[in-house]
């Protein structure tokens, strides 16, 4: 990966918003939850680096713990929509027949709803929610890992180490799950490293569009829905929330593509 500059520039980013995020109560110059409309929209300054908001909230600090909260949304989301399509897909696949048929129509259920609409529907269904937002993508993101991790699987099952495996007694809870999966979960990590941007944007489409979190809660997506009124007077308000998740979006996807040369050298760039 040290060979490849934009992979490292992704690790720089990834560290530095991770860093961020992490030491945020101790960064935050000002509380990112406590109004002080006698410093509503103030321009960047020495005083406040980017500026404040409407509310006179400091939008450094707020950016802040809306790295920390996105961050908790998209690895939430991608390990239990990982966890739960593993689980599901390897198991499908191992076993075959009607098991493997009844699951594969059950993703194509989930897959002939577009990803958005399905997560604003349950979204709305749920309430605005850290909880509600987080199932709503789970639901919306299992089914691509249950295909992947199948697939995987069906390629790997004739092989000779598991037909020694069987011969030597071996239950298929142990095939799975000592065998099987070691040599097929790489695709399934690459995709999971990639899905973590494809999260952050989709949760910040959803808090937008009013499906995510409450408003006022320091959230990239929700800070541009905030301020989005006020982008011709005061741009600042909402530019440094939308280039915040630009960041943070090419940053995860350039690991995503550095960890799939490493992974994966079929694929290599």
């Amino acid at each position: 990966m040290r060979k490849s500059l934009l992979t490292m520039v992704g690790l720089v980013i990834v560290a530095a918003v991770c860093f961020l995020a992490l030491f945020a109560p101790y960064i935050a110059p000002y509380d990112p939850s406590l109004p002080n409309f006698s410093q509503k929209f103030q321009p960047p300054s020495f005083r406040h680096l980017l500026g404040t908001d409407q509310y006179g909230l400091d939008i450094f600090s707020r950016i802040l713990f809306a790295f920390r909260l996105d961050l908790v949304i998209a690895v939430s989301v991608v390990f239990i929509g990982v966890l739960i399509g593993v689980l599901l897909g390897a198991f499908a696949g191992y076993q075959g027949g009607k098991t493997d048929e009844a699951l594969m129509r059950l993703t194509d259920i989930f897959f002939a709803v577009p990803a958005l609409i399905l997560a604003l529907a349950v979204a709305a269904v749920l309430g605005r929610t850290l909880t509600g937002l987080v199932i709503a993508l789970v639901i919306s993101w299992w089914p691509s890992y249950a295909r992947l991790i199948r697939g995987e699987v069906l390629s790997q099952k004739e092989k000779l180490y598991v037909e020694a495996a069987r011969a030597a007694g071996s239950g298929k809870g142990r095939i799975i799950l000592r065998h099987i999966l070691p040599n097929s979960i790489y695709p399934v990590l690459i995709n999971a490293t990639l899905d973590l941007g494809g999260v952050i944007l989709t949760a910040a489409g959803l808090s937008f569009l009013g499906f995510g979190v409450q408003p006022g809660t320091p959230e990239l997506g929700r800070m541009v829905a905030d301020s989005a009124s006020y982008v011709f007077d005061y741009p600042w308000v909402i530019a440094f929330s939308g280039l915040a998740i630009l960041i943070i979006s090419l940053g995860l996807n350039l690991v995503g593509d550095g960890l799939r040369d490493v992974l994966d050298p079929r694929l290599r760039r």
